[in-house]
C-alpha cells in the first residue's frame, strides 16, 4: 500500500518585528505551531548550529519560539538553512544604495505592520506586496549577493526536498521569513509529484 502524499505547508514569519506590538508576535507564532503540531517542522536555521544547541545567532522567531515550542511537543524540528545568512545581510554597507535599501526596509516593515496578522502576512495582498519591495530591494545589492542570496534560496529549497524524499507522507511545515517566499515557492512547485503545498491553516 502507498504512503498518502506529503502535506506542506509555508508561513511567513517578520525576524524582530515579531516582539512588536502587533498580532502575529512571539506568542502567535508559537501557539501556530503548537496548534498544527506538524510532524516535521523545517526551519531556518543551520544543522551545524542546532546540533551544537547553539541558536544564539539566529533569528528571533528561532530562539524565542520555534525551538521553545519543539522542546514541549512531538514535533522535529529539521534544520534546512544551508548558511546563516539572511535577507538583510546581503545588503551593501554604505554609499546610495544602502540608503535606499534603508528606505524599502521602512516601507516593507510598515507594510508588516498593516497585515498585522499570521492571515495576512502569509496571504496574496501582502505576499504582492513583499514581492515587489524585496524585488527591488535586492536589484540595488551587487550581482555577487544576488547570486549568492539566490543560491542560498536554491539550496534550502533542496534540503526542504530532501527531507520529504527521506520521511514521506508526513504533515511537513515551512517557517522561513517572509521575504524568502518568492523564491520557494516556484522552487518548490517544481517538485509537485512529491507533496501537495496548501495554506499553513489546511496542513
Amino acid at each position: 500500500m502507498n504512503n498518502p502524499k506529503t502535506r506542506l505547508a509555508l508561513l511567513g514569519t517578520m525576524s524582530d518585528l515579531h516582539k512588536q506590538p502587533i498580532c502575529y508576535d512571539l506568542a502567535c507564532l508559537q501557539n501556530i505551531v503548537a496548534e498544527l503540531a506538524p510532524d516535521l517542522l523545517c526551519a531556518e536555521v543551520t544543522r551545524e548550529a542546532w546540533e551544537q544547541g547553539d541558536i544564539s545567532q539566529s533569528s528571533v522567531e528561532i530562539r524565542e519560539s520555534l525551538a521553545p515550542v519543539i522542546a514541549v511537543t512531538d514535533t522535529v524540528l529539521i534544520p534546512v538553512a544551508p548558511t546563516p545568512q539572511q535577507f538583510s545581510d546581503f545588503a551593501p554597507r554604505d554609499g546610495w544604495r544602502y540608503r535606499l535599501v534603508k528606505m524599502f526596509d521602512r516601507f516593507f516593515r510598515w507594510g508588516q505592520i498593516q497585515a498585522n496578522n499570521p492571515e495576512a502576512v502569509n496571504g496574496p495582498w501582502f505576499g504582492a506586496f513583499c514581492h515587489t519591495v524585496c524585488m527591488a530591494t535586492e536589484l540595488l545589492w551587487s550581482a555577487e549577493q544576488r547570486a549568492a542570496w539566490e543560491n542560498q534560496n536554491k539550496q534550502l529549497a533542496e534540503n526542504i526536498v530532501h527531507t520529504i524524499q527521506r520521511d514521506t507522507g508526513r504533515r511537513v511545515l515551512v517557517a522561513v521569513q517572509c521575504q524568502r517566499l518568492h523564491h520557494l515557492i516556484p522552487l518548490l512547485r517544481a517538485h509537485s509529484d512529491l507533496f501537495d503545498i496548501m495554506g499553513y491553516q489546511y496542513l
